[in-house]
């Protein structure tokens, strides 16, 4: 077995790259590894691609030492590869994935006590760790070029507009006008001055197995096959990465009380408890989504733009490593 260590030096925070690099070397010793690092958005993809074709004989473990990012990009990049397995060491500021991988049920002790994380930052034990094949979600449209792969949730609305936004305004800074506590945050600006003003009312339908979910405005949507985005929101708490299915969530639109009086049982998970009309919820193999005019996708962190977009499941699409 070979073992590929893909290393995001720019993930986290207040991370000590040599040290880590000294570590990797350390429990590493006496293997067949090589440790690879990222030089910018993508750029593990054609590499690995290449990587794992010039070793189609072998077996090779790949270790994506990063955030949610990397995570998104090496399971992309694996994808159709029988050789190849994907171990996760997360060192992001979110590490969403693995949060679902937590055997504890509690909110603030997967959240805050970073339980799925725990469980995946060890290195030796990911050497030995056995693999279990999990279900990604593929995504395909007139504005994609190539198919693009989920592993862990698609959402699109309010959130999704906060991302883009935010990204915009930290590539080209953020208006003189922001108040104090805007001005070193852009997302802090964009939520505030993007999506509170026009993110809540989103011409965009969705269709699950063909069943068409909403008619009317939605918040915000999310298709998942993980359990948690954005760092703390526990947005599908039923999904489940071996079943074949897709979990499928629509929030309709709602007013700023609303809005307010939902936030807290979105975090929590606790939104699907009880029918609201307000919230949609399906399991499918395939979900289609229109809008009239261009919208943001969010893809695991990854912004795409289009105006309908085709996504299905695949079932069993990558091996990974799961430590016990």
């Amino acid at each position: 077995m070979k073992h590929l260590i893909v290393v995001n030096e720019k993930a986290g925070h207040e991370k000590d790259n040599a040290a880590f690099k000294n570590l990797i070397d350390s429990v590493f010793a006496g293997l067949d590894y090589e440790i690879y690092t990222t030089t910018g958005p993508r750029s593990v993809i054609p590499f690995l691609k290449k990587y794992l074709k010039d070793n189609e004989k072998d077996i090779v473990r790949v270790y994506a030492c990063g955030g949610d990012g990397t995570i998104h990009e090496v399971a992309n990049a694996i994808v159709g590869f029988a050789n190849a397995e994907l171990a996760i060491y997360p060192v992001g500021t979110g590490n969403d994935f693995v949060k679902s991988y937590a055997k504890s049920k509690d909110y603030k002790t997967i959240v805050e006590g970073r339980a799925g994380e725990k469980r995946f930052q060890d290195l030796k034990a990911l050497i030995s760790a056995p693999t279990a094949e999990i279900d990604l979600s593929k995504i395909t449209g007139p504005s994609l070029k190539e198919p693009l792969y989920s592993i862990n949730v698609i959402n699109f609305g309010f959130d999704a507009i906060v991302g883009a936004m935010g990204n915009y305004y930290k590539e080209h800074g953020i208006p003189a006008d922001a108040k104090p506590k805007e001005k070193d945050d852009p997302y802090t600006y964009a939520l505030n001055h993007d999506a509170m003003k026009h993110g809540r009312f989103n011409d965009t339908v969705v269709y699950a197995d063909d069943e068409q979910l909403n008619e009317k405005q939605i918040l915000l949507s999310t298709l998942s096959q993980g359990q948690f985005v954005g760092g703390k929101f526990w947005c599908a708490p039923k999904s489940n990465n071996t079943d074949g299915l897709i979990d499928v969530c629509v929030i309709k639109t709602m007013s700023f009380l609303g809005l307010g009086l939902f936030i807290g049982p979105y975090t929590k998970g606790k939104h699907l408890n009880k029918k609201k009309k307000k919230v949609v919820y399906r399991r499918a193999k395939t979900v289609k989504v229109v809008a009239p005019k261009e919208i943001d996708l969010c893809v695991d962190g990854e912004m795409i733009k289009g105006e309908e977009f085709n996504i299905e499941v695949c079932p069993k699409a990558i091996k990974l490593v799961i430590p016990e």
